[in-house]
């Protein structure tokens, strides 16, 4: 297979995806897509690299198709190729320490990724390492019991998802939403605003509720207890006079 080819079975595993987001496993829309991707992982190595070191858009499609797919079996299936193609950008290094291959590993996957879900617009790729960057603090601001459930998310995948929305509602950043954008970047990313990181990250909160919540309902839950309950003392007083 050549890069052309290889190019073309990415843009119709994409094709099938976009077609059958409604179907169920057992339609064709999804066998094809299904077996798109399969012989996509079957790519040899160097090649597969080559193209992904070359063409941005291909980590961008796919991770959409991880993360908001509604079709389990198309969405499971592109999660294993999108890891595979991770394995193959890790690449291999001379034997180190485990901390330091740890470390380096984990840059090394970081800026991968960027590479990979770069649309080619700065503004837009800055707001998505700046989402991850914040995704990113969750693990070390929850209990022990929510740590599995945290480290499961992967924060560039939401970050992917969050801002994707973003963009289709608020058009770019520089437009007249730039005040939403703003608000949005800075609650998350707000040491003293946790819970909002945490709901963002888990899915509780998704990208298009973020796109409607008012600047109070993005505050922290201890800030939100206290505006309801000024609230409701508002509320009393207005009725006892």
């Amino acid at each position: 297979m050549k890069k052309q080819e290889f190019l073309e079975l990415f843009e119709a595993a994409i094709r099938a995806a976009k077609t059958a987001r409604e179907k169920t496993n057992s339609s064709p829309q999804v066998a094809r897509c299904v077996d798109a991707m399969n012989r996509l992982k079957e790519v040899p190595e160097s090649l597969a690299l080559d193209v992904l070191l070359t063409t941005s858009s291909l980590g961008e499609n796919l991770t959409r198709v991880c993360v908001e797919h509604r079709n389990p079996q198309i969405r499971s299936d592109a999660k294993n190729l999108l890891n595979t193609w991770m394995r193959y950008l890790y690449g291999s290094r001379p034997k180190r320490s485990r901390r330091d291959e740890v470390r380096d590993r984990r840059d090394d996957r970081d800026q991968n990724l960027v590479k990979m879900m770069s649309t080619g617009d700065s503004k837009r790729d800055k707001v998505r390492e700046i989402l991850q960057k914040s995704l990113s603090k969750v693990a070390d601001e929850v209990h022990v019991e929510m740590k599995k459930r945290v480290t499961d998310c992967d924060s560039w995948d939401v970050a992917v998802s969050v801002e994707s929305a973003m963009f289709e509602k608020l058009g770019c950043f520089e437009g007249p939403q730039k005040p939403k954008y703003r608000s949005i970047l800075f609650n998350i990313g707000d040491s003293n605003n946790p819970d909002l990181r945490r709901k963002v990250l888990t899915g509780e909160i998704n990208g298009e509720r973020l796109m409607t919540m008012k600047r109070e309902e993005m505050g922290s839950d201890k800030i939100q207890k206290e505006v309801k309950a000024i609230k409701e003392k508002a509320a009393r007083y207005k009725e006892e006079n």
